[in-house]
Parts: structure tokens; sequence; C-alpha cells
């Protein structure tokens, strides 16, 4: 009989199957060579440096003393960080710096303020080389700045407004320490200024719907529109180049923007919008910041 051979002879033959085997499943578990020019981790990119200023975009209808006054700034101040022409120049959709550049240690900042969008047809960025058409902005600011040689163009008229039309040129506005105040409205006192808490940026005085709404100082109408949230139909008045004044909650506008007015003169009639009653709220603001009207206002007998 010939088992044991053959016992062997299969032992053999799958002994030498095994040992061809093993170099093939050895191999299944060993770990790849990596290819030139490929890692196994790709390096997070480091942070660009972010802004250290916040920005407002600039709505359509915007004047550049609007936006000033909604973020208690000055005025001539944004002009400068923006580097602004001398017309104040401004366009819808543009970044405006709010303040001035510094090193790049906090998140870039969005302002979340309620956007300033009055209802008056803001400059249109030129998509050539065209002369860019005029804002709001820039046509108070040349109504309102130096001596004019010329006719005026009047700012870009309201969606419910006729066409532009031409203003006579104006003289130099007085300097601050020159100007005489008088009472906006001939009513009661409902508040008085106040920076404590929330306080109150002005005066609200008590009056009925229509009754005159005078300007406190002479100067020329920067803004005349509904677009600050809070004032209802605003006026503001340019005085010098460090003093306005702003007259809110009017139930109509008289005055137009780039209009000079004098002491006294009727701007607007008094009424409730964007408040709960009839009044008139009046600020005086000196290099962007709100201050107590009574240092300027006479006093009361």
């Amino acid at each position: 009989m010939q088992y044991p051979r053959l016992r062997s002879g299969l032992s053999v033959a799958l002994t030498l199957a095994v040992m061809a085997c093993l170099p093939a499943c050895t191999s299944l578990h060993q770990k790849p060579e990596a290819q030139p020019g490929a890692t196994a981790e790709a390096k997070p990119k480091e942070p660009l440096p972010a802004l250290s200023y916040p920005l407002y975009r600039v709505k359509s209808g915007d004047t550049l003393w609007a936006i000033a006054m909604h973020f208690d700034k000055d005025y001539k101040e944004l002009a400068r960080i923006n580097s602004l022409d001398d017309k104040y120049t401004i366009y819808a959709d543009q970044a405006l710096r709010l303040e001035e550049e510094g090193k790049p240690e906090e998140p870039a900042k969005t302002v979340v303020k309620p956007p300033v969008t009055p209802p008056v047809v803001a400059a249109a960025k030129p998509a050539t080389a065209k002369k860019p058409p005029k804002s709001a902005a820039s046509s108070v600011a040349a109504a309102a700045a130096k001596p004019a040689t010329g006719a005026v163009a009047k700012p870009a008229a309201a969606i419910a407004k006729t066409s532009p039309s031409v203003s006579s040129p104006v003289q130099p506005l007085p300097k601050s320490g020159s100007l005489k105040w008088g009472w906006p409205a001939s009513g009661a006192l409902l508040q008085r200024f106040s920076n404590e808490g929330v306080g109150s940026k002005g005066l609200d005085i008590s009056g009925n719907r229509g009754d005159p709404v005078r300007a406190a100082a002479e100067g020329v109408v920067v803004y005349a529109g509904e677009g600050l949230v809070g004032y209802g139909k605003l006026i503001i008045v340019r005085h010098s180049e460090d003093y306005i004044s702003a007259y809110a909650h009017n139930d109509r506008l008289i005055a137009t923007e780039g209009q000079r007015v004098k002491l006294g003169q009727t701007i607007a009639e008094l009424g409730s919008s964007g408040a709960e009653r009839d009044k008139l709220h009046f600020e005086i603001r000196y290099k962007g910041k709100p201050i107590d009207p009574l240092t300027q206002l006479p006093a009361i007998n």
C-alpha cells in the first residue's frame, strides 16, 4: 500500500502553497509608500490679518452728513479717513471707514446699526471714464463750502420731486464763534438733554401738528428726508465747519437740501412722524458729537 507516501506528498504540496502565499498576504498589510509631492494631511492655512476698523456700506440716497449724524461722527473726519474729495462725493455700495485704521488685532467688524436710507436718489458709481454724477452729498457740499463763482446745482431730486433746478450762489458760512442761536419752536420743554444711560441727545419740545419749526441759526440744509430710523421726517442744517442742528418728527418738510436758511426761517411743520405724539426733537452737534442745546440757545424768561 502507498498511503504513507501519498500523505507525505500532500503535506509537501500544502506546505509549498502556504509558503508561496505568505509574501502576497504580507504585502496586503504594508503601508503604501508616500507619493512625491503628496502629504497625508494638508497643513491649514493661516488666516489673513483682520481689519481693525468698522465699515458702513453706503445705501442709495445717503449723504455724508446723515451718515455722520447716525454714528455720532464728524463728517470732516469721515471725509479725511476715506480720502473723499472736497465735495464729499460718495457712491451707493461704497464701503466707508467709520474709524481710523489701526493694527490688525481684532476680527473685522461690520456695522449692524439700521441703514441710513433716505428717499433721495444717490449717485451711481460710474461704469466708464465719464464724469460721475453728483450725489446728494456732493451737491450739498458745493452749496455749503467755498463761495461759488457760478450757479450751483441743487442735489438729486427726491422721487416725488421734479427735475433738479439751479440755485443762486451762496456766501460762506459764518465762523463757529459768531453764530447767533434762537429757539426752533415755541412750546414747552418735554425732555432735556442727558448723557446718562440711553439718555437724550437733544431737547423734546411740545407743540401742535402744523406749528412752524424754525432754523435755530443761519446755515445750509444738508439733509431733508426720513431715512434715519427713529427720527421720522428730519432736517439737518449745517451752520459752520463745526456745528450742525437737527429737527426731527416733522409732519412736513419745507426746506430742501442745498437751501440757504436764515435764523428763525420756517423750515418744517411740527408733527409726530417716528414719534408717539406731536413734538419737535431738536439736537445741536459740535464736531459730530451731541451737546446740550441749552448751552447755545437764549435763556428762557
